[in-house]
């Protein structure tokens, strides 16, 4: 619109000259051309407005339309906070589905024992998928090098070694010893890494929890998470279960 009102200004100022020669001089000493331009000036100033009122008018339009996008992502916004806020009052109000009423059929259809890794991973596996677990680690007896080492692994991305333990040794072998599980909350620094929708980061919960019958040690099952898993109370079914399984094989 600047090449409009430079327009206007200039035939505004022509119209002005215009009347200012008319108080000056004397209307019967101006020429009929005199009265033609300024005819033609004023014509030219109308039309000019009448441009610039219709310039304006879809300017006006455009605005009501982004107006009414703006109105309508409102709305929408609105009605996903509204979404939201209904999901998260329903996670609240759900109850909580406890995984271990049926040990049976959590742990349905195992892998034999004999082949170690295969059934350590399915175990570890059935415990991620349902426990929120982002690492596992499944140390089971091994009579060539008579330590127990690690048979099984879940949620870790890299080939780390995982230093084996005999029982009493460490916190593994204090566990399986004293038939009790640890909790521990202080990891140390050089622990695997999980991951998780945010990316790569430490796990602050770490559950070390001792696998035997009455009469044999058998292994300990390691998990990590990001947040309190309610495990340690279940532990003692879901140990006489597996433990069951593992001796009625060996």
């Amino acid at each position: 619109m600047k090449k409009e009102q430079k327009y206007i200004v200039a035939f505004s100022i022509v119209i002005f000259t215009f009347a200012v020669a008319k108080y000056l001089v004397p209307a019967e000493q101006l020429p009929m051309s005199f009265y033609t331009f300024e005819l033609l000036s004023m014509s030219g100033v109308l039309l000019l407005l009448f441009y610039a009122d219709r310039m304006f008018g879809k300017f006006r339009k455009k605005i009501r339309k982004k107006d009414s996008e703006i109105e309508s992502l409102t709305n929408n916004i609105e009605q996903l906070k509204h979404e939201v806020e209904e999901n998260n009052s329903f996670m609240l109000n759900e109850p909580v589905r406890n995984v271990f009423e049926d040990i049976d059929n959590l742990f349905v259809n195992l892998p034999l024992f004999a082949d170690k890794k295969k059934f350590c991973n399915k175990v570890l596996s059935i415990l991620g998928d349902n426990c929120e677990v982002i690492i596992g680690l499944f140390f089971v007896y091994d009579k060539q090098s008579q330590n127990f080492s690690v048979e099984g692994n879940y949620g870790i991305q890299k080939d780390e070694p995982v230093t084996p333990f005999n029982i009493g040794e460490g916190l593994h072998g204090e566990a399986l010893k004293e038939r009790e599980v640890i909790v521990l909350e202080e990891l140390p620094e050089d622990y695997f890494s999980g991951y998780s929708g945010l990316g790569e980061s430490k796990p602050k919960h770490i559950y070390i929890l001792p696998l035997a019958s009455e009469n044999t040690a058998i292994g300990v099952i390691e998990l990590a998470s990001f947040k309190p898993l309610q495990i340690k109370e279940h532990w003692e079914k879901i140990n006489n279960k597996l433990s069951e399984i593992i001796t009625e094989q060996i």
